[in-house]
């Protein structure tokens, strides 16, 4: 035999109880003196006890308070009765804290234990007083539902729908409870469908306002991405250009490198004659070598440092010196080698023009 049940889970949540928390969760935060103003008050024509008619206001958690006395101007399509004493029977429970639907089943429960008339001729609704760290005190209200007609029927005969029907509280006249299951259910609707009307605009704004902060960013992102394009553009465009230029730089650095070999090289003809002009006759030259600025003298002179000072003093030699020691032969004369560097010379001036044309 198989067993019903209505004990839905979910990963080991009940989703009854989880639904219920979040609309209390809703609830609570709505009621927020930040979000309460965005909820919708309508205003409803009461058909007060003793043939008033007053315009009345939901003032939230479910209360309605009197406003001023309706006139004809004031065109509102949620009509209420109110029902006399006589017509009311009222009770004060004390209860611990429960959950608003825990609370709702308790008084359920309670209003059927204490009802004098018949289930299904039963109407109750109840309205909480005060809350207390230990318990919290709700008022109870019951009518007959027969009753309820007849005197609906007496106040308002051509009424084309059923109206609601409202019970003063007994501690202040100037609030008043709904009886359920008349025809509060249009007003109800058109309060729920304010409040997706109110939470749709809330939403748009929070989207426009999160646009207005976007887009100075995306502004800015546009043009950091135009800019990229852009210079990515003038890259591929300028390619050919900037190839030839480093081809450019690499020869120019080829050039400047050949220039410089070419120019610490020096002409040895003309380095053979200079040291022919300035060595002594009585000294032999044996070995001449020349690698760049650099010369190499290997020879034999009756004195070698008179040499080396006479090379010293010549322009056009620098750092002469002798890498070793002199020896002396059986001829009287010293066996000696030199090195040094020759000096480029300097570049000769561009003559300059004289004054009157002559040069």
């Amino acid at each position: 035999m198989s067993i019903a049940t209505s004990d839905l889970r979910l990963f080991g949540l009940q989703l009854p109880a989880l639904w219920q928390d979040v609309q209390q969760a809703w609830g609570k935060l709505l009621r927020l003196p930040a979000f309460a103003w965005l909820a919708p008050r309508p205003a409803v024509i009461v058909h007060e006890d003793g043939g008033a008619r007053g315009l009345w206001q939901a003032a939230g958690g479910g209360w309605f308070r009197r406003q001023r006395d309706a006139v004809a101007r004031d065109a509102t399509p949620f009509i209420a009765v109110e029902l006399p004493e006589a017509l009311v029977l009222r009770r004060e429970l004390t209860l611990p804290h429960l959950a608003s639907q825990q609370r709702r089943a308790a008084l359920e429960l309670q209003a059927r234990a204490l009802s004098p008339f018949a289930a299904d001729d039963l109407a109750w609704s109840f309205a909480g007083l005060e809350d207390t760290p230990a318990a919290s005190r709700a008022e109870l209200v019951l009518a007959s539902r027969r009753a309820i007609a007849a005197h609906v029927a007496g106040v308002l005969p051509d009424a084309p729908q059923m109206p609601e029907v409202w019970v003063r509280t007994g501690g202040n006249a100037a609030r008043a409870i709904v009886l359920h299951g008349f025809g509060e259910a249009r007003r109800q609707q058109a309060q729920r469908r304010g409040i997706w009307q109110c939470a749709l605009l809330a939403v748009v704004a929070c989207v426009l306002a999160l646009a207005l902060a976007l887009t100075p960013t995306l502004q800015l992102r546009q043009r950091a991405l135009g800019a990229v394009a852009a210079w990515t553009q003038l890259a591929e465009k300028t390619r050919p250009a900037v190839a030839e230029r480093e081809a450019l730089l690499v020869t120019e650095e080829q050039i400047q490198s050949l220039r410089q070999i070419i120019g610490e090289r020096a002409d040895p003809l003309h380095t053979l004659q200079m040291l022919t002009q300035l060595l002594p006759d009585d000294t032999m030259l044996q070995r001449l070598q020349i690698e760049g600025s650099r010369v190499v003298l290997t020879g034999q002179t009756p004195d070698t440092a008179a040499l080396l000072q006479k090379l010293s003093s010549q322009p056009g030699f620098k750092d002469v010196r002798a890498p070793t020691a002199a020896t002396r032969t059986g001829t009287g004369k010293e066996v000696f080698q030199i090195e040094l560097t020759l000096q480029q010379a300097a570049p000769p001036a561009a003559p300059s023009a004289m004054p009157g044309g002559a040069q």
